[in-house]
């Protein structure tokens, strides 16, 4: 029987050092793993932001598009910029989760705006197209990714800018070939 426990002991020790060595693995491997989690939960809040925007700029071009009549520049700098505070006041922050007006880039290049031209359309006359962007630098919340992520859109300032653009033809009455035109007319405070 002495014999048999000298044998076990061994066994033991093996078995306590395997525990050992899976806690200090599991330890190094907690951090890599935390981090993973943490970047794909950042990175989906920003696909969420980006979705937003999408979503605001569509319907501001479609609030662009029905707003009419607009074929002289008054009435194009007067609609852009309803559609303008229409789209900061209401269909940005109905669409972008904890959607901050600060964040919203309106200098720079590119920046949000809303433009009307007039264009010829396939059938060869005059139209009115309304051209809506916003661009919005979503805040990083994570340290550790904010570091790895600020910078990659070409800006260092603590967030990640996301962006959408959508042109609509204007719904106006059918214009009259004589139509002079309509010079690019837009708002951009």
């Amino acid at each position: 029987m002495h014999h048999q426990l000298a044998t076990n002991k061994p066994r033991t020790s093996l078995r306590h050092r395997h525990r050992g060595q899976a806690l200090v693995e599991f330890a190094l491997l907690v951090p890599v793993l935390a981090l993973i989690l943490l970047s794909i939960i950042q990175v989906a809040f920003v696909f969420a932001a980006q979705v937003g925007i999408t979503n605001a700029v569509r319907e501001a071009a479609r609030l662009g598009a029905v707003t009419t009549p607009t074929t002289t520049a008054g009435q194009a700098t007067t609609n852009a910029t309803g559609v303008y505070n229409q789209m900061k006041g209401t269909f940005l922050p109905r669409n972008v989760f904890a959607f901050n007006a600060a964040n919203l880039v309106e200098a720079g290049s590119p920046d949000t705006h809303v433009c009307y031209v007039s264009f010829t359309d396939t059938a060869n006359k005059p139209a009115v197209q309304v051209t809506v962007e916003a661009q919005y630098s979503h805040r990083l919340f994570i340290p550790i990714i904010s570091q790895i992520l600020d910078g990659l859109d070409g800006a260092t300032d603590g967030g990640f800018r996301v962006g959408a653009t959508e042109q609509m033809r204007v719904e106006n009455d059918e214009l009259p070939p004589s139509y002079g035109g309509l010079a690019q007319t837009c708002y951009n405070p």
